[in-house]
């Protein structure tokens, strides 16, 4: 069986939240939460395989449940994944979580730090974007279609928005703010709950997603991104999941991470929002809720 549901982004902001909340839904089956996430539809590389083996992939182990989906937070941003999930899924529903893209853009820059693909401080990463980014697009790496560097540019929600809904019809589209599940997280379920046709009054256990501990040596995280490989991945994911150290390399990883960061400065976030103005200002309209606040 095919899904019927989507949870298609953005990253980082609250997907695997609200996974850990819909997956517990009766009605609801979810692709196992495998690492790293499905991206059918964003990896060249997977869509190639074909959909039988997407199905056979992640969805084998339905059985008769009325909500069926799976998480890929890249796809708002992919340029590529409204046609081919057009093409293959017309009927699909998509939901869409959007945070305020200046705290994506340094949330996103924090993980990458964490994964072992960022040296640069914040300003430093902000300031060389657009060069790594063209340089990215021209290796013949995953970094091509991923593009760890796009903080900034993942943030566009207007441009990626416009995409989708030019391939679907907006009842086809839940488009809610992160913050929503933060603020009123039984209100938030249950409008999901509703679009995904199950029923509303189920109420979720608390679920805490992962956490994405800051990292104080960028250079040495980089290292042992290199020197460890799956194995690096295999401890950061060990890490977020707070699990015991296991081996000399989940200690030394530990090592080099603290659970508190540094937020963003008032002068670090005016300049983002007013570089996203334009942006956010283009996806007031198309959304159902304000976004006024996200100008600053």
């Amino acid at each position: 069986m095919l899904p019927n549901f989507i949870l298609a982004g953005t990253l980082p902001a609250g997907t695997g939240q609200l996974y850990g909340l819909l997956a517990q839904h009766p009605e609801v089956y979810l692709a196992p939460p495998m690492q790293p996430e499905c991206n059918f539809f964003f990896k060249t590389s997977e869509y190639e395989k074909g959909l039988s083996y997407y199905e056979e992939r992640w969805f084998s182990g339905v059985v008769g449940q009325k909500a069926v989906g799976e998480r890929s937070s890249l796809l708002l941003s992919g340029e590529r994944a409204p046609d081919r999930v057009a093409r293959h899924l017309p009927g699909v529903k998509l939901v869409f979580l959007f945070r305020n893209p200046a705290d994506r853009a340094y949330a996103n820059y924090r993980f990458t730090a964490l994964a072992g693909y960022e040296d640069l401080d914040f300003e430093e990463a902000l300031a060389c974007e657009e060069r790594r980014r063209a340089e990215d697009a021209a290796s013949e790496t995953f970094r091509a279609e991923i593009q760890p560097h796009a903080y900034f540019h993942r943030g566009l929600y207007d441009e990626e928005l416009a995409r989708w809904l030019a391939r679907f019809p907006a009842e086809q589209l839940l488009l809610m703010r992160s913050d929503e599940l933060q603020k009123d997280g039984e209100r938030s379920m249950a409008k999901v709950f509703r679009f995904l046709g199950v029923d509303e009054t189920f109420r979720p256990e608390p679920f805490r997603d992962f956490s994405s501990p800051d990292v104080m040596d960028r250079k040495l995280q980089c290292r042992l991104r290199r020197e460890h490989g799956p194995a690096f991945d295999a401890a950061i994911q060990r890490l977020r999941e707070g699990k015991s150290p296991q081996t000399e390399l989940d200690r030394t990883v530990r090592s080099n991470v603290r659970d508190s960061y540094a937020p963003l400065s008032p002068d670090q976030r005016r300049r983002l929002a007013s570089r996203y103005a334009g942006s956010i200002r283009r996806l007031a309209p198309l959304v159902p809720f304000s976004v006024e606040d996200w100008l600053g």
